[in-house]
């Protein structure tokens, strides 16, 4: 008899727990949705950062500065619509796998889909990065290369680390 009173009494805390963290996750996704759907991408500031970086380490006058910021917040604009993208294809891809007869045709166009996505943000990178190349002086432009050479093995190092574990995206 104590055993189930015990049992019983695990499982409805679990079930509370459960709720708990349930609602907690789910507040914190809808005020997420809200900062993205109100137009408060730009007020994340992650590409404020990243072109304050720039304006620092390259000693930008006033107007390379303006021009770097108005390239950041529109490359921000793009890569925010390219990753909506890419989730919203990644969440259908995973409806065709949750079937009971999984839809290996419509996921692996999805997952080509994905695919031109991601070199379409790869050559968006590229766009923006010349842009702001294009603003330097021949000397900015030797430490610009210095920061993106020194990004890049940062970015390849840190891909070495996980070389063993899947993306998350790949199927």
């Amino acid at each position: 008899m104590n055993t189930r009173i015990t049992n019983t009494i695990l499982i409805v805390m679990l079930v509370l727990n459960l709720a708990f963290i349930g609602t907690w996750w789910m507040s914190k996704m809808k005020q997420h949705n809200r900062m993205h759907h109100a137009g408060d991408f730009h007020n994340m500031g992650l590409h404020d950062k990243g072109g304050m970086f720039l304006t620092r380490q390259l000693n930008f006058d006033s107007s390379q500065s303006a021009k770097t910021e108005k390239i950041f917040h529109e490359h921000a604009d793009r890569m925010h619509k390219y990753e909506m993208e890419v989730n919203r294809l990644q969440r259908d891809i995973f409806k065709c796998m949750s079937q009971d007869s999984p839809d290996s045709i419509h996921a692996f166009v999805y997952a080509d889909s994905v695919g031109i996505l991601r070199v379409a943000i790869q050559k968006e990178f590229f766009r923006s990065s010349i842009a702001i190349r294009q603003l330097c002086t021949p000397e900015q432009k030797k430490k610009y290369d210095d920061l993106m050479q020194n990004m890049t093995r940062r970015m390849n190092h840190s891909l070495d680390n996980h070389a063993g574990a899947g993306h998350h995206d790949s199927l």
